[in-house]
């Protein structure tokens, strides 16, 4: 068994590897593979081996950018507001990964802008504030980032043949016909086999949960933890040259193509119990937003930063004693 395992391995890096060699040669103009906005490449970064080399710990910013088009401009190519924000730390000698989820509402300073939500950062800076404002709220260095739109789940969902996600709660439907492709939501109590728009749309319901964006933000980590085992199964070989093209056609990274392939490769091997998925909590107040009251989210930045710097020495359940239940802000 242990022997089919390594082949099988062997087999994933030799695809993955002939696969990146061929897109890079062949990539589209606007590849955003590989750019650093953040302007941190240095002379020992050039020449290191792989992303972990002469590191213990790496920290990745992912953030799930959402779309401007509406029915008024279908066409708008303007950037968006980073409605998922998740800080991915990985400890390549502890062969663990901790996925932090920051609230899209979190009340936060941003500099030359004051305070604001914090989705607000990447549309107001794009990546280099995003970072900055991360990196302040939680003291800590942000290595890589990576940005994604929605695209890329649907398609990716889709290329699993669909995936199966428990909704235990109420029935619920929801739509907004303002935005562009419609945002429809129809879930039942029980399991819902989801296409790949039907995936998008049950990762961004929040009016379903008490606690809003904190409800929600368990539901993406769910779903997450899902998409993981699909992507371990042994057929999945077969779609790697078509995920790798999503990831190039959909994806704004400062990672090299070899980079992606080590992290990929890399994946593979971790159990779900080497993967802690956790969230910042907070409690619900009002603020003033651009002369408009809004509900937003004060975050336990201490217990934040805690989580952090205990990594990966705190592989227990999440503490969620602190984490509230409030009123539903909005969708």
């Amino acid at each position: 068994m242990k022997k089919l395992i390594k082949a099988f391995f062997v087999l994933v890096v030799l695809v993955l590897t002939a696969v990146l060699v061929f897109l890079y040669t062949t990539k589209p103009t606007n590849a955003k593979i590989g750019v650093d906005k953040l302007e941190r490449q240095t002379e020992e970064k050039e020449k290191q081996k792989n992303i972990f080399d002469n590191k213990k710990k790496i920290n990745i910013l992912l953030l799930g950018a959402t779309s401007t088009t509406t029915i008024a401009n279908p066409n708008s190519t303007e950037r968006g507001q980073s409605d998922t924000i998740m800080l991915v730390s990985i400890d390549a000698i502890e062969n663990k990964v901790q996925v932090l989820s920051i609230p899209r509402d979190s009340w936060v300073k941003i500099k030359g802008h004051g305070e604001r939500r914090i989705n607000d950062a990447y549309v107001l800076g794009d990546v280099p504030l995003a970072v900055d404002t991360i990196e302040n709220l939680l003291d800590t260095y942000i290595d890589h980032y990576v940005v994604v739109n929605y695209d890329i789940i649907e398609q990716l969902v889709d290329a699993l043949g669909g995936v199966d996600m428990e909704w235990d709660r109420p029935d619920y439907k929801y739509e907004d016909n303002w935005i562009y492709p419609p945002l429809k939501i129809d879930l039942k109590r029980g399991t819902n086999h989801l296409n790949g728009r039907e995936a998008v749309a049950y990762l961004r319901a929040r009016k379903a949960y008490r606690d809003s964006d904190l409800g929600r933000i368990d539901a993406q980590q769910g779903f997450l933890m899902q998409i993981f085992n699909e992507l371990k199964s042994p057929s999945t070989i077969l779609l790697v040259p078509k995920l790798l093209e999503m990831a190039v056609n959909n994806v704004e990274t400062d990672l090299s193509y070899g980079d992606l392939a080590y992290l990929a490769t890399w994946g593979l091997k971790l159990n779900n119990s080497d993967i802690r998925m956790d969230k910042i909590g907070g409690g619900f107040i009002k603020k003033v937003q651009s002369g408009v009251e809004v509900d937003v989210i004060d975050v336990y930045r201490t217990q934040a930063i805690k989580k952090l710097h205990e990594f990966p020495y705190n592989f227990e359940v999440p503490d969620r004693t602190q984490e509230m239940e409030s009123i539903t802000v909005g969708n």
